[in-house]
């Protein structure tokens, strides 16, 4: 009966890690694409706490990455050694954030800056310059200028893309890509779905590779083989605000610390 109880009470204690951490999976070898939104401070009760990394928090997962033998790359640097056989780092680890919300310039981009550490911004175009939140086009040239930011398609308008007709989708994904060519003078070869996983399907993913994107991201959890194939969408992990470094740290080992 004793050790009957004990089993039980071990059980009520380690479930609840089991359920929330990933210690069971084994580290995970290959590209790891962190996913993030905002970079600032969010009150707990804000719909976007979990998208809100605060300044402080973001530079202890750098600490992070760098401690564990992560190394910060650019996705064009990762093409270019996939594309000659340039050896690339053991642990690279591509830093993406979604929408292109202000804050990116006013708080990200001095860290970027102070860490030398570069970055993937995904443009919601139609936002860019017209609503207040959002980058303006100068912000987002003086940026990629300092060779640390490339930036990626997230569509013109954010469009559920799996609920609109294919000519719609053609015309989300092609004139956004054109508009960042344009106004960069760069190739745009990245692009990012909105809504995440359930944003797309089998239809509109041919659709977006057939615009000329070479690399596709979805919210989908986990840690990518390297040199990418573009079978599948890139997978990304996604920390969230109020986590504790040691969900971060599940997160890049393993692609995710929760279920």
């Amino acid at each position: 009966m004793m050790f009957w109880l004990l089993g039980a009470v071990l059980l009520a204690v380690l479930l609840p890690a089991a359920y929330r951490w990933q210690f069971w999976r084994l580290p995970h070898k290959g590209l790891l694409c962190l996913m993030y939104h905002h970079i600032g401070q969010a009150d707990p009760a804000d719909g976007q706490f979990a998208f809100t990394i605060s300044p402080q928090r973001f530079e202890q997962q750098l600490d992070v990455l760098r401690r564990h033998g992560f190394t910060p790359v650019g996705l064009d640097a990762l093409a270019r050694a996939a594309q000659t056989g340039r050896k690339t780092p053991s642990r690279p680890v591509l830093l993406t954030f979604d929408d292109g919300h202000l804050d990116n310039y006013t708080q990200l981009f001095p860290l970027l800056q102070k860490h030398q550490v570069p970055a993937l911004i995904f443009l919601v175009t139609d936002f860019i310059g017209h609503k207040p939140d959002y980058l303006t086009w100068k912000q987002v040239r003086e940026m990629q200028q300092s060779g640390l930011v490339e930036f990626g398609s997230h569509t013109c308008s954010h469009a559920r893309l799996r609920k609109i007709s294919d000519e719609e989708i053609r015309r989300e994904v092609s004139r956004s890509k054109k508009e960042i060519e344009q106004r960069l003078g760069v190739p745009c070869r990245a692009f990012c779905y909105p809504f995440g996983s359930g944003g797309f399907d089998k239809r509109v993913r041919p659709l977006v590779r057939a615009a000329g994107y070479a690399y596709d991201f979805s919210t989908k959890p986990g840690i990518n083989p390297w040199p990418y194939k573009g079978k599948k969408t890139l997978l990304r992990a996604f920390p969230r605000g109020g986590e504790s470094l040691t969900d971060f740290y599940i997160q890049i080992t393993r692609g995710k610390s929760k279920f």
